[in-house]
């Protein structure tokens, strides 16, 4: 009886797979040695129309034919086919063995790869209210293997790469059940761009929780590209078969202890002892538990150098004023990593999953070798802006991809595959370098803009609160940088991002890329904030803004005669930057220049326009909707008024029952986001407007400054109290008292501002 060896095939070449469009593209395989093996590729439309027999362009459009190698190995040349919506079928036939793969599509194929937004799939997120057309979710498909990279039977990721998948396919909109576990992100990033352009759209979805570009590169390029190799060797992460098989068995000892725990915990409550693991129980815990005896190494394997900044906390420097996490580093906000680290990790030390090197890249990546694709889209994880040689890192992911993906040499720039950034979130602040993520986002920014494919850059810095429709508005807006780099020049490439000042007096215009068909201010919003300008002392402060012809900033601050730099939402926590183009790309957060400076810090109460913030309440906690000032002495009602106001959107109206006379309010300074105390440097007085609709006598007394008297007049008035401290004004908190000798009054508050 003669045996036919089974036909395979790539593992992205299943049924209702999608195949890139304009590009040449390689089908290699096994069958029977030394055998003939035929492939004919047939096309139908899929509207139902009758075709001639003698139209070329569909029934079969193509038949190949080779020989298997003495091993087996087969390799079949497609040529490019234009995107359509028509079906097209893969037979492969060796002996009597016959594999054929139907409703096949011609379109783009992107891949999504990494952490945090683009991995929440759509059973966890919320879809925006907005109808779905049913004739652009028939273009959509889905490769979708698992999550973790582990298949059926498989315990742990291997060290040896993963040639072919044994359980994925491709997936279309009718196959709810596997639907739901697809990437939200990458469904509305197909959809969105389905809709524009009306052909398929196939996204490979390899995204994965707890995983950072480390577990995406692969052997050959950590060790071909020599700096990335010392970096990576330099910070003891380097893992060999042997020591890889080292930690699994850790794995497996930890996974063993934890079920253990479970299992006699549970037995005891219930009075059912299981004796044999009591007994592996107590010898266990007898001896220092393998989870234990990790933790300590567990957070430290990374960085592990005696000289990172990562082993101190930020300190005051000794000329500020001390408890101060942010303002007082002495014009140096940023925490410098080190290039490359002095100390070698032992071999037995326990390296966290999202350190280690190229599982991901074996688990995942691999098995897709020659796949043709039009992009991919990439999200880090928060432990990454700890990298100090992030470049290094992006450049072993970008080596990674180009080896894995098609096509290698680009002849036309049109079909260059395209690189998709996705910032890192203000949720992601370290608390002892909270300027970090904004370091980490600018060299990102920086290291795409040069690169010589098409990239992009999408933030999300404007979408602090949690809600589960933010992945599929990260889709959105993936969706139009795409759109822009390949299918339409006039949509934006990227978010917009300033690209030049010009100074005109004590002003400064900005321009800015990436505009499309103009800027806008955040939906609700009639005043631009957001941005800080500095003199020659190269403090900032807090500035005015305005949108010239829907193109341009003016940006001045009154008492800054010559601005020589300019930001906008440079802070751990953008409160306030929600400045975007018209397509709904929020503008990146930026500094100008490099130079050392003090930053301003977020005054978010002194235009008294807002009665809320979305902030941080604690380290920890969620983005919620923080109240901005409260009352401390009394009872008082505070209000917004935009009728009445000296400045501004609105002012604050307040009606208050005095206690022994006096009423007391203050803005809320004390939430983590705020990152006080506020220490606001080369002022020496506060300057309120007030409005006093009741004329009767009053004081105003603010805490550290003084008192000042409120004059019995219909008109606003602005009070002006030196502060009292030495050195800088430092708040950590900010009381204002009014005294009233009657019962109940009321007042107006508007402008609070420092000089």
């Amino acid at each position: 009886m003669i045996q036919v060896n089974a036909i395979t095939v790539p593992s992205w070449l299943t049924n209702k797979a999608v195949f890139q469009q304009n590009v040449p593209f390689v089908i290699e395989g096994t069958a029977a040695p030394s055998a003939t093996i035929t492939l004919e590729i047939s096309k139908d439309p899929t509207d139902g129309r009758k075709v001639s027999k003698l139209d070329q362009e569909y029934g079969v459009i193509l038949s190949l034919e080779t020989t298997t190698s003495d091993k087996g190995r087969f390799r079949f040349s497609i040529p490019a086919y234009k995107a359509s919506t028509d079906t097209y079928t893969f037979v492969f036939k060796c002996f009597s063995n016959v594999v054929s793969f139907n409703d096949i599509r011609c379109g783009d194929v992107w891949v999504f790869l990494g952490n945090d937004f683009l991995c929440v799939p759509m059973k966890n997120a919320n879809a925006p209210k907005t109808p779905l057309k049913r004739h652009v979710m028939t273009h959509l498909r889905f490769f979708s293997p698992s999550r973790d990279g582990l298949e059926t039977d498989e315990e742990d990721i291997a060290f040896e790469r993963k040639s072919h998948f044994k359980e994925a396919s491709w997936i279309k909109i009718t196959d709810t059940k596997q639907l739901a576990d697809v990437s939200s992100s990458a469904f509305s990033f197909a959809y969105t761009i389905a809709d524009q352009v009306n052909y398929p759209i196939g996204v490979v979805d390899l995204s994965t929780p707890g995983s950072t570009i480390l577990n995406w590169i692969s052997d050959e390029v950590y060790e071909t590209q020599t700096a990335l190799h010392d970096y990576i060797d330099e910070l003891g992460l380097t893992t060999d078969e042997a020591r890889y098989n080292g930690l699994i068995k850790r794995d497996r000892q930890i996974r063993r202890e934890e079920q253990l725990r479970n299992d006699v915990t549970a037995g005891r409550k219930n009075l059912d002892f299981n004796l044999t693991k009591e007994k592996e129980y107590s010898e266990i815990m007898g001896e220092k538990p393998a989870s234990e005896s990790i933790a300590a190494v567990a957070e430290l394997d990374f960085p592990g150098s005696s000289g990172s900044t990562f082993n101190s906390k930020i300190v005051p420097s000794s000329e500020s004023e001390p408890g101060s996490t942010t303002k007082n580093l002495d014009f140096d906000m940023m925490s410098n990593m080190q290039v490359k680290t002095d100390k070698k990790v032992d071999d037995s030390k326990y390296i966290k999953k999202k350190f280690r090197l190229s599982t991901l890249y074996r688990c995942k990546l691999a098995a897709l070798s020659g796949l043709s694709i039009r992009g991919m889209c990439f999200s880090p994880e928060a432990d990454e802006q700890m990298f100090g040689r992030y470049d290094l890192l992006l450049m072993g992911l970008l080596g990674t991809l180009s080896q894995t993906f098609e096509p290698k040499e680009v002849y036309d720039d049109n079909l260059m595959p395209s690189f998709l950034f996705v910032a890192m979130h203000p949720k992601c602040v370290d608390k002892d370098f909270p300027y970090k993520v904004l370091e980490f986002n600018e060299d990102v920014r920086e290291f795409t803009g040069k690169l010589n494919m098409p990239s992009g850059i999408i933030s999300l810095h404007d979408l602090l609160l949690p809600d589960k429709t933010k992945t599929f508005t990260l889709g959105v807006r993936l969706a139009v940088i795409a759109l822009g780099l390949h299918v339409t020049p006039k949509m934006p490439k990227s978010c917009p991002e300033c690209i030049g000042v010009e100074k005109t007096g004590n002003k400064l215009i900005l321009e800015f890329d990436n505009l499309a068909d103009g800027l806008r201010l955040a939906e609700g919003q009639t005043e631009l904030r957001g941005f800080t300008v500095c003199g020659e002392d190269r403090i900032f402060y807090p500035a005015k803004a305005r949108i010239l012809h829907g193109v341009r900033v003016m940006v001045w601050a009154d008492d800054i005669e010559e601005p020589v730099s300019v930001t906008y939402g440079f802070s751990p926590f953008p409160h306030d930057a929600t400045f975007k183009n018209l397509n709904d790309l929020p503008v990146m957060p930026f500094r100008f220049d490099r130079l050392p400076a003090y930053y301003a810090p977020g005054l978010f109460f002194a235009s008294c326009d807002d009665l809320e913030l979305i902030g941080m309440r604690d380290w920890g906690d969620d983005f919620e909707v923080l109240k901005v000032f409260r009352t401390f002495k009394g009872n008082g009602v505070i209000s917004s008024d935009n009728m009445n106001k000296s400045e501004g959107n609105a002012s604050l109206h307040i009606r208050y029952e005095t206690e022994n006379s006096l009423y007391g309010f203050e803005p809320n300074l004390d939430y983590v986001s705020l990152m006080g105390p506020v220490i606001i440097r080369g002022k020496s007085k506060i300057l309120i407007d007030v409005f006093n609709p009741d004329t009767v006598k009053k004081e105003l007394r603010v805490e550290g400054f003084g008192t000042a008297e409120i004059k019995q007049s219909l008109n606003w008035q602005t009070l002006e109290i030196k502060w009292a401290g030495v050195g800088d004004i430092t708040l950590e908190t900010l009381k204002f008292t009014v005294a009233d000798s009657s019962k109940n009054g009321e007042i107006y508050i508007d402008n609070i501002r420092f000089l």
